[in-house]
């Protein structure tokens, strides 16, 4: 056993991650070991506690030590292992002239370590020399603007650089120091044990050169990770089950969030993109992005309209309604300023300035509760916060660090400064994690793993495409393609000529008249063929379950406008989507708003046959009664008529329609959570023509993708006089006023009718068709209104959360028509035991309810909850086929006073852990757990 002294804070060379050893130095110093056939002891401390402690000999050995001819007195050396360079650092979007000598950092704010050995000869320089306490402190300042250059280790800087993802700093060459610029690392050994020392110089001779250069790589560039990648994902038989049966999944990306996620010319770009894009292809994943802005996909989120949300950090009080992967990506939060006389040290500071915030923000309450609201404007999205900075409208933005810099860049903002970074306990900086709504949870684990495979090189590409200082988003040219050879040999031997179909009546997005292919994909086919030399023929259909035929039997080599389904990938590629329309319900004018599809119950929504949601609109709400029609004409029709509730299409198609046909009688009642990613399709068997449309779709610039996504919105439709319709609409006016003292006479038992109707459509839009308890729109309705009646009663609030013991076992067993039965006998059992007034029932979903309600002495809702527990484990569930079911509950509750700063969340959180804790100590029991206690 050799002990042998490392330094215990010296990133990425020695470093403890919890009582283990790690860094560059410590894995070479395990190749020692291991060719040396050792066994070292590390033992840890700052550089003079182990130095002293090796020359009293207390230790046999020391690593990371320098020759110097003092030290050669009294320690023996091994050749150097490796050599710490000192470099200048700079930030890549900021000019630096080049550097040949110390003189040439004349002018330059230029940071250094306090103390660092160098710091001398550039103080007798007489330049403008900025210290700091540590090498992380240093790389910060630098990215933070606070500095022109930095001076210090090139391995520990790059190494601090890309953990704090601040990938946007560069080194700008060697530091001018002469003899100071190199410090060699070596073992060393008390003079006189020779034979230590040789066996290791022979450790270390048995390293391979290569094997070094892959350990330094691994921690200059990658933080230790193995630069090695696995070739498949390995996931459990349960994982991939659970993946196969799971159907496309919608995710959130938030469409201002630049460089994370962003919306250009009808595409989502972003790091958050490209990151949820890789882990798609890892886990076979089909994704649907959705569109929005935080407090729109925050909601969407809650109530299961979208499965994922991306740019999400990790808050306590999110875990009622998401599960978390790891963190992706982690920024700093900064105070961006254009006033030069702020001096920020803590937010404090910022008391009597103007400051702006993102609505909804993580830390917003932190900071409302600091510094109050009087001088404080929040903003739903980020591009008009930093216009209100540039008009001098506020005075400080407080923003993470990347996205403030993208912004300041994008709207050409001059003079701003970065003050200082926020710190708040417990707000360290933003960690970029994907949120999945609850009953995905298994998901949550998959994506971990997913993430923890990509590998490191893939991880820095990403990153240093998107943060950057020169990643911007970049038009191409718009101009004429120059075709490869292979393209080229292509084009040539089918002349040039590509076989179109689409769909004959999606105006205005395509269709065909008089034999013509028009709208929207018309236009950009025309785009292609002037840059290209292309020539698009197209083949007949009269609807588009013809074309989708067509294009299986080979008849058409390309749809210029379709959405990417599994389905359709069997025989269709895909280029990258160009344009990107709002899917939208449509109902007629008397319908109600509907806040999810699953509000419309098993009543009949149209949805043209063959179209790309009807296939994913199955997978993802398999009871929605979704019928197929032949063409936006007839399903409007059909929903005009009544013969349909509801009718899915685009907002594009929408307005159109309504327009050229009159149907002022219809209106859109619901936005579908996902939106109509619009690609071009080439047939699967031809990879050439998908390259060649994949580099057209590429060559369309931001102007021509925003030019297109205008031509459906600024859509009018022309007014033609038609005087046979004027005769017919003449006539018809003199039989309906003839009609009018028959109808006014009824109108009194109309309105009648009409009002009750009102009344039971507003009940039934908060009931569960099948318990007849409240629905989930009934609880995001009546939850927050009784706890704060509890709040300003300052009476105790309770939230119990009821599921179902083993109910996939009924369902297995028995057939889903029997657990529906046995779930309305559990119904029944709930309205019996708690009928009081501010008794409140729900069905959250599937075979889990919520109560709650008001209470004087929490006993007594604890007792109310073992009774019905208890009565619903001695009523058996009868069913049709004759069975008797024995049910169990396990109930979660949590209870307490309402906090004037509480919120109804934390209730729902705490129940959902006390159900967990009920399920995990074997089930058909309660848990209860008070809010402002710790358990």
């Amino acid at each position: 056993m050799i002990t042998i002294g490392v330094v215990a804070d010296n990133e990425p060379y020695t470093f403890f991650e919890g009582r283990t050893p790690t860094g560059f130095s410590i894995d070479v110093l395990r190749e020692v070991a291991r060719n040396a056939n050792l066994t070292f002891d590390f033992r840890a401390g700052s550089w003079p506690d182990i130095y002293a402690a090796f020359l009293r000999g207390d230790l046999d050995a020391i690593d990371g030590i320098s020759w110097r001819p003092e030290r050669a007195e009294k320690i023996l050396f091994t050749e150097p292992y490796h050599f710490r360079e000192v470099y200048l650092m700079r930030d890549s979007a900021r000019y630096l002239p080049p550097i040949q000598n110390l003189t040439d950092l004349e002018g330059l704010r230029i940071g250094v370590v306090e103390n660092i050995y160098y710091l001398d000869r550039l103080q007798d320089e007489d330049l403008t020399i900025q210290t700091y306490d540590t090498l992380p402190s240093l790389v910060r300042a630098l990215a933070f603007g606070w500095v022109d250059v930095a001076v210090g280790p090139r391995l520990t800087m790059e190494y601090l650089a890309n953990r704090a993802g601040f990938r946007f700093l560069e080194m700008a060459g060697p530091a001018p120091l002469d003899q100071l610029s190199r410090e060699d690392f070596r073992l060393g050994v008390r003079m006189g044990d020779q034979a230590l020392l040789d066996r290791l110089q022979a450790g270390l001779d048995a390293i391979p050169a290569s094997r070094l250069s892959n350990l330094r790589e691994r921690w200059q560039e990658f933080g230790g990770v193995s630069t090695e990648r696995s070739a498949r994902l390995p996931l459990s038989s349960e994982q991939l089950q659970f993946l196969a049966t799971l159907g496309p999944v919608r995710v959130g990306f938030m469409d201002d969030y630049a460089p994370f996620s962003f919306t250009d010319g009808g595409r989502t770009l972003g790091l958050s993109v490209d990151v949820m894009d890789r882990l798609a292809d890892l886990t076979g994943l089909q994704i649907i992005p959705v569109r929005g802005q935080w407090d729109e996909l925050i909601p969407m989120l809650q109530n299961g309209d979208i499965d994922i949300m991306a740019n999400m950090s990790y808050r306590p009080e999110r875990e009622a309604f998401a599960r978390f992967t790891e963190p992706y990506h982690t920024i700093p939060n900064v105070i961006f300023t254009r006033s030069d006389s702020l001096n920020y040290t803590r937010l404090e500071d910022l008391r009597n300035y103007r400051l702006a915030i993102g609505a909804g923000i993580y830390y917003e309450e932190a900071v409302k509760e600091i510094l109050g609201t009087k001088n404080l404007l929040t903003f739903s999205t980020q591009e008009p916060m930093f216009h209100a900075l540039a008009k001098g409208d506020v005075d400080v933005v407080i923003n993470a660090l990347h996205s403030g810099n993208y912004w300041i860049h994008e709207l050409g903002i001059s003079g701003v400064r970065i003050a200082g970074e926020l710190v708040l306990p417990g707000f360290t900086g933003e960690d970029l994690r994907f949120g999945i709504r609850p009953t995905l949870s298994p998901l949550a684990d998959i994506l971990n793993q997913a993430l923890a495979s990509i590998s490191p090189t893939e991880q820095r590409t990403i990153e240093t495409r998107w943060l950057g200082a020169t990643a911007r988003r970049a038009d191409q040219s718009g101009g004429r393609i120059e075709w490869n050879e292979t393209e080229a040999d292509w084009l040539q031997q089918h002349n040039r000529r590509v076989r179109i179909c689409v769909d004959p009546d999606w105006s205005p997005l395509e269709a065909v008249e008089n034999g013509q292919h028009v709208g929207l994909s018309a236009q950009v086919l025309e785009l292609f063929r002037e840059r290209g030399d292309l020539n698009f023929e197209l083949v007949p259909t009269d609807s588009w379950r013809e074309s989708i035929d067509a294009a299986r039997d080979r008849r058409c080599d390309m749809f210029p406008m379709a959405m990417e389904t599994p389905e359709r990938t069997s025989y269709m590629n895909f280029t990258t989507p160009y344009l990107e329309v709002p899917n939208v319900i449509m109902g007629r004018i008397e319908a109600p708003f509907i806040e999810r599809l699953s509000d419309m119950g098993d009543r009949p929504v149209g949805v043209v046959d063959g179209y790309a949601f009807a296939e994913l609109l199955k997978q993802r709400y398999p009871s929605l009664q979704l019928v197929p029609v032949g063409s936006e004409q007839e399903g409007l029709r059909q929903l005009q008529n009544s013969k349909l509730a509801g009718y899915i299409t685009t907002l594009a198609t929408a307005s159109y329609y309504m327009q050229s046909l009159g149907l002022a009688d219809l209106k859109v009642i619901g936005r579908v959570p996902a939106d109509w990613s619009l690609a071009i399709a080439t047939r699967n068997d031809e990879p050439i023509l998908h390259n060649i449309m994949q580099r057209l779709v590429s060559s369309l610039t931001r102007e021509e993708r925003e030019n297109l996504e205008s031509t459906w919105r600024n859509l009018r439709i022309e007014e033609r006089v038609d005087y046979t319709r004027f005769w017919q609409i003449l006539i018809a006016g003199l039989v309906i006023t003839a009609l009018l003292v028959y109808w006014n006479r009824k109108l009194g038992r109309l309105n009648r009718e009409l009002a009750d109707a009102n009344e039971a459509l507003s009940r039934l839009s908060v009931t569960d068709n099948l318990t007849q308890l409240g629905n989930r729109s009934y609880f995001d309705r009546e939850f927050p209104h009784s706890f704060q009646w509890c709040q300003r009663h300052k009476t105790g609030f309770a939230v119990a959360m009821v599921d179902a013991d083993h109910f996939k076992k009924i369902n297995d067993t028995w057939g889903h028509e029997a657990g529906d039965q046995c779930l309305q006998a559990l119904a029944d059992v709930m309205r019996e035991h708690f009928r009081r007034e501010t008794d409140r029932l729900s069905r959250f979903g599937g075979e889990e309810f919520i109560i709650f309600t008001s209470y004087e002495d929490a006993s007594d809702i604890m007792e109310r909850l073992e009774r019905f527990r208890a009565a619903v484990a001695n009523r058996q569930c009868d069913t049709c086929q004759g069975s008797a079911i024995e049910l169990t509950v396990s109930i979660g509750l949590a209870y307490g006073v309402p906090k004037p700063t509480g919120s109804p969340a934390e209730y729902l959180r705490l129940a959902d852990q006390a159900l967990y804790a009920a399920k995990g100590n074997g089930r058909n029991r309660l848990e209860a757990r008070q809010t402002g206690r710790k358990t």
